[in-house]
């Protein structure tokens, strides 16, 4: 089952900044080394898209044009938790915005 997202390229860059303390994190128990490997390969895919932006940086102010994003439904789920855990330690209002506005497609998605 897949999820799809079309996203603005600024917020692509948002959210791939914001959940970058994954790679701080330690696993102990196969339950959090199982956690920790999904929400790895979700910020690897975050990191591809936002790599596209740095090799033509036009695309990334390029409004009209979204981002499409296919996330399976365990990594829809991950990154949802990644960026709700996340939200709390966004200290300027738009970011914090635009993270929630994720959450909440994500969230509508899953349901």
């Amino acid at each position: 089952m897949k999820i799809d997202l079309k996203l603005p390229a600024t917020t692509i860059t948002i959210i791939t900044a914001t959940i970058q303390p994954i790679y701080n994190t330690k696993a102990h128990t196969r339950r959090t080394k199982s956690t920790l490997s999904i929400g790895l390969d979700v910020v690897a895919m975050l990191e591809k898209k936002y790599g596209n932006f740095k090799k033509n940086p036009m695309e990334l102010f390029d409004k009209e044009k979204p981002v499409k994003i296919s996330l399976k439904f365990h990594e829809a789920d991950m990154l949802e938790l990644l960026l709700i855990d996340q939200i709390k330690y966004a200290d300027d209002v738009y970011i914090r915005q635009q993270i929630q506005k994720v959450i909440d497609m994500l969230n509508q998605k899953l349901a």
